[in-house]
């Protein structure tokens, strides 16, 4: 069974797949991994071309967030290689956009 996930923040009718049977999960742009974990809207020298186009850095972040709270097997994004167990970098993409935005856990909650 697919599950189809709202993932708003790159653009605002952004969607992610989770293959329910083994947790794989198709996150389209909501994060990259070429030249780097990024979630969308945040800047990566070697890539920084989706964090242009990204229509909301905030809603992004809280997207990011969902997904993760996924807690997928695999990560499928638009821009990279797919990543086994996940977890971790997922994590240290979402801190890292927090610590560059100046945004904590509560306050993109509240978003």
């Amino acid at each position: 069974m697919i599950s189809f996930i709202f993932a708003p923040g790159h653009t605002p009718g952004s969607m992610a797949f989770l293959d329910e049977r083994n947790r794989a999960l198709i996150a389209g742009d909501a994060f990259q991994t070429y030249g780097g974990i990024a979630v969308a809207g945040k800047v990566k020298p070697l890539f920084p071309f989706p964090a242009f186009g990204t229509w909301n850095k905030e809603v992004a972040l809280a997207s990011a967030r969902r997904l993760k709270d996924l807690n997928p097997s695999i990560l499928a994004v638009g821009h990279g290689a797919m990543i086994t167990d996940p977890s971790e970098v997922m994590s240290r993409a979402i801190k890292d956009a927090e610590k560059s935005w100046g945004r904590g856990e509560n306050h993109a909650a509240r978003s």
